[in-house]
C-alpha cells in the first residue's frame, strides 16, 4: 500500500518541479559567469606574481648563454670574469622567481596542469648548474650549449600557455601574440649565442651551425610577424616601432650576410644585439603590463555581467516562488476546506444525527446539511464541492432511512418478545396451578422441567427486549434479598444443579433493578455453565465492599487465552451498539447493555481454580436497606447411652447460636455432616384463619417451592436406595 500523501505536499512537489529547473539554470549560469570572472582575476594575479619575475630570470639566462657560447670560443681570463659575473645575476633572479612563485596565495592560484608546469620548470632551472660545469670544463659545444639553455625558456613558455587558457577569446588571443615575441626574443639571444663564438674565433660557422642559425633565423622572423598580425593596435604599437626601426634592420643586415657566409664584427655583433635584446625586453614589458591593464576591466566587466544575471535571476526565481506559493496556497486552502466539510460531516454531524434518531428524535435533513458556499475560483473544486454536497445529502438520507429502519426491527422484536413474554408468564401461572393440583410425582417432575423451560424462554424474550433497547418489564416495588437475587438467576439456567450460591449477609437490591440484575447473573452463570465439566461446580460469593456489593461467579472450565480475556472485558467496559447479523455471544452483549445501563463493572479475570471468574462490582445506588440476619436455631439431641431411657414428654428446643456448631471429622479428612443434624425445628402448622383466602404465590416461589419439593424427591429417593442395602 502506497504511503499517503497530503495535497499541500504533492502541491508543493509539483511546483519545486520546475522552481527547481529554474533555481538550478540560474545557478549554472551564474557560476559559469563568474567562473570567467575569477579566471580571468586569477589570471591577472599569476601575471603579476610571475611574469616581472620570469622575465628576468628568462633574460638573465640568455645573457647568461650568450657569454658562456664566448667563453667556450675564447677560454680567456676575462671573459671567464664576466661570465662569473653574470652567473652571480642568474642566481638572483632565479632566487626571487622562487620566492615569488612559492607563496600560498600563488600556488593556491594554480591549476593542476599549471603546477606540473611549474615544477617542470623549476627542474630545468635547478639543471643550469650541470650546464655550467660542463662550460667550465669545455665538455659541450655551442650546438649543445643552444640546446641545453633552450630548455628553460622552452618550459617558461609551456608554463604561460597553461596560465593564459581563459574563455575570453580576443584575451587569449592577446596573451598568445605576446607569447609568440617573448619566444622571437629567446630565438634571438640563441642565434646571437651561436654566431658569438664563430666571431669570436674569427671562423666561419660549421655546416651543421649554421643550418641551426638558419633555422633560429627563421622562426624568429615567423612568429615575429605571426604575433603582430594578431596583437591589438594598443599592443602592437612597441612591436611595430621595433619592427621598422633602424636597429632591427641593422641587426638583420647582419644576420643576412651571416647566412650568406660572411663575416661581421664581433664588436658590432654584440652591439647591435644587446641593443636589440633590450628594445625586446622593453617592448615585452610594457605590453605586459598594457595586458593585465586590459584584463582588469574585462573580469570587472564580467563580475558586472554576472552579478546583473544573478540579480534578475534571482528576482525570476523570487517571482516564479510568489507566484507557486500563491496559487499552491489557494488551491490547498479550497481543498483543506473541502476536507473539513467531509470531516465535520464523518465525525460530527452524521454521528450527532445518528444519536439523535437513536433517541427517537426527528431530524431535518435540509436543516443538517446546508450545501457548501463557494471555496475560492477554481471550477474543479466548485464541482467536487457539488458532487460531495450530493454525497452528503444521500448519506444523511440513507442514515435516516436506516435509522427509521433499525427502529422499525427494533420496535418489532420488542413487541415480539413482548407478546412472548405474556404467553410465557401465562404458561408459568398454569404450571404453578397444575402442579398445585398434580399428586404423581413423575407428573410434578414433569411438570416442573416444564416450568424450567419456560423460564429460560422467558429469560430469553427479555433478552431480545433488551438488545432491541428495551426494559425487562418486571418490576418489584420493594428491596430484593440478594441471595433471592441470585437464586433466581441460577434457576433461569439449565445445569442449576452444578451452582452453589455462598451465604452473603442481609444485603438487598432495588427492587426496579432486581429483573435486570437477575437477567445479568443468569446470563453469566449460564455461560460458566457451559463452558466447564458437566461435573464441576460454579460457586457464587458476594460481599460488601467500599464501593457497593461484589459478586464473585467462578468456574472450573479451561479458561481464556489474556488476549480474549482482555477483548471481552474492553466489550463488556463499552458495549457497542447492537447489530443484528453479529449474532455470536448474544449473552456477553446483553450482559454489557445492562452494566452499561446501571452503571455496574463486569470484569474477567482468572480464575484459581483454572477456569474463569467473573466479578461483578453493583453500585452504592443500587442496593437498599440491609436486613437483619438472626443466627440459625439448632436443637441439640441427647447423647445416646446405654441405658434405657424412660421416654418423656419432650420439652421445648434449645436454641444455640450457629458458631457452636463444628462438623466432626473422620480420619483428619474433611467434616462429615451428620444428617438431619443441623436441619432447623420444624415450624408448628399455624390453623388458616376463616374469611382470609389464601395468598397467591408469585411464579418465582411457586418455582423455589417445587424445586425444593424436586430436590427433597431426590434426596429421599436416594436414602431409601442406601437404607435399604442396608437393612
Amino acid at each position: 500500500m502506497a504511503s499517503s500523501r497530503s495535497i499541500r505536499f504533492k502541491v508543493s512537489v509539483l511546483l519545486a518541479i520546475p522552481i527547481t529547473s529554474l533555481v538550478g539554470l540560474w545557478g549554472f549560469a551564474a557560476t559559469v559567469t563568474v567562473g570567467d570572472s575569477v579566471s580571468l582575476l586569477t589570471v591577472g594575479r599569476l601575471y603579476s606574481s610571475i611574469g616581472t619575475a620570469a622575465g628576468d630570470l628568462s633574460a638573465a639566462l640568455q645573457r647568461e648563454h650568450i657569454l658562456s657560447a664566448e667563453y667556450l670560443a675564447t677560454r680567456s681570463a676575462a671573459d671567464r670574469d664576466t661570465l662569473a659575473g653574470q652567473r652571480v645575476v642568474s642566481d638572483q633572479a632565479r632566487t626571487r622567481f622562487r620566492r615569488a612563485t612559492s607563496t600560498e596565495e600563488v600556488q593556491s592560484s594554480m591549476s593542476a596542469e599549471t603546477k606540473a608546469r611549474y615544477d617542470e620548470l623549476m627542474k630545468r632551472v635547478d639543471a643550469v648548474g650541470a650546464v655550467r660545469a660542463k662550460v667550465d670544463d669545455g665538455r659541450i659545444g655551442p650546438m649543445g650549449l643552444s640546446r641545453e639553455f633552450a630548455l628553460v625558456p622552452d618550459a617558461l613558455h609551456r608554463l604561460y600557455v597553461t596560465v593564459s587558457l581563459s574563455e575570453d577569446l580576443p584575451l587569449y588571443r592577446q596573451v598568445r601574440g605576446i607569447e609568440m615575441i617573448g619566444q622571437a626574443k629567446d630565438l634571438l639571444s640563441r642565434e646571437r649565442a651561436l654566431a658569438t663564438g664563430a666571431l669570436a674565433l674569427r671562423q666561419p660557422m660549421t655546416d651543421d651551425e649554421l643550418r641551426l642559425f638558419t633555422r633560429l633565423a627563421g622562426n624568429r622572423a615567423f612568429l615575429m610577424e605571426q604575433a603582430l598580425s594578431e596583437l591589438e593596435p594598443e599592443l602592437r604599437g612597441p612591436f611595430t616601432e621595433l619592427a621598422v626601426s633602424p636597429l632591427y634592420a641593422r641587426f638583420t643586415d647582419m644576420e643576412n650576410r651571416l647566412l650568406g657566409g660572411s663575416t661581421v664584427s664581433p664588436a658590432e655583433w654584440r652591439t647591435a644585439g644587446d641593443d636589440l635584446d633590450a628594445f625586446y625586453q622593453r617592448s615585452l614589458t610594457e605590453a605586459g603590463v598594457a595586458l593585465g591593464e586590459r584584463a582588469a576591466p574585462s573580469a570587472t566587466a564580467t563580475f558586472v555581467r554576472a552579478g546583473v544575471a544573478a540579480v534578475l535571476g534571482l528576482l525570476a526565481v523570487a517571482a516564479s516562488l510568489l507566484v507557486s506559493y500563491r496559487i499552491g496556497s489557494g488551491l490547498t486552502r479550497e481543498l483543506a476546506g473541502l476536507r473539513r466539510a467531509a470531516a465535520d460531516l464523518a465525525e460530527v454531524r452524521l454521528p450527532q444525527i445518528m444519536e439523535r434518531l437513536r433517541r427517537g428524535e426527528r431530524v431535518d435533513v435540509t436543516a443538517e446539511a446546508p450545501t457548501l458556499e463557494p471555496l475560492g475560483s477554481t471550477v474543479e473544486v466548485h464541482d467536487v464541492a457539488v458532487a460531495f454536497d450530493s454525497v452528503r445529502r444521500s448519506a444523511l438520507d440513507a442514515a435516516v432511512e436506516q435509522a427509521r429502519l433499525r427502529d422499525g426491527v427494533s420496535q418489532a422484536f420488542r413487541n415480539l418478545a413482548r407478546r412472548s413474554q405474556s404467553l410465557l408468564q401465562r404458561q408459568l401461572k398454569l404450571l404453578d396451578g397444575m402442579q398445585t393440583q398434580a399428586e404423581d410425582p413423575e407428573t410434578l417432575d414433569g411438570l416442573f422441567q416444564l416450568d424450567h423451560l419456560t423460564t429460560r424462554m422467558r429469560r430469553h424474550a427479555e433478552g431480545l427486549v433488551i438488545l432491541s433497547g428495551g426494559a425487562s418489564g418486571r418490576k418489584w416495588r420493594s428491596a430484593v434479598h440478594m441471595e433471592d437475587v441470585l437464586r433466581g438467576a441460577a434457576a433461569q439456567v439449565e445445569d442449576y444443579a452444578r451452582v452453589r450460591i455462598f451465604p452473603m449477609g442481609g444485603a438487598t437490591l432495588v427492587g426496579n433493578a432486581a429483573a435486570d440484575m437477575t437477567h445479568l447473573f443468569a446470563e453469566i452463570i449460564e455461560n460458566a455453565t457451559v463452558f466447564s465439566p458437566p461435573d464441576s461446580l460454579v460457586s457464587i460469593r458476594g460481599e460488601l465492599v467500599g464501593r457497593g456489593f461484589v459478586v464473585e461467579i467462578e468456574d472450573r472450565g479451561l479458561g481464556l487465552t489474556a488476549e480474549k480475556r482482555a477483548a471481552i472485558n474492553e466489550r463488556l467496559a463499552s458495549p457497542p451498539e447492537f447489530d443484528p447479523a453479529e449474532t455470536d455471544r448474544l449473552g456477553f452483549t446483553v450482559v454489557g447493555l445492562l452494566a452499561a445501563r446501571y452503571k455496574v463493572d463486569v470484569t474477567l479475570r482468572p480464575s484459581p481454580y483454572g477456569g474463569t471468574g467473573v466479578v461483578v462490582l453493583l453500585p452504592e445506588e443500587l442496593l437498599g436497606d440491609p436486613e437483619p440476619v438472626d443466627p440459625p436455631v439448632l436443637t441439640v439431641l441427647p447423647e445416646p447411652s446405654a441405658t434405657p431411657v424412660v421416654p418423656r414428654r419432650a420439652g421445648p428446643a434449645v436454641p444455640v447460636p450457629a458458631d457452636l456448631w463444628r462438623p466432626t471429622r473422620r480420619g483428619g479428612g474433611l467434616p462429615r455432616r451428620t444428617r438431619q443434624a443441623d436441619a432447623p425445628p420444624r415450624p408448628v402448622e399455624k390453623p388458616r384463619l376463616s374469611g382470609v383466602e389464601a395468598r397467591e404465590r408469585s411464579p418465582e416461589e411457586a418455582r423455589a417451592l417445587m424445586s425444593a419439593l424436586q430436590s427433597g424427591w431426590q434426596r429421599g429417593r436416594a436414602e431409601d436406595g442406601d437404607g435399604g442395602d442396608e437393612r
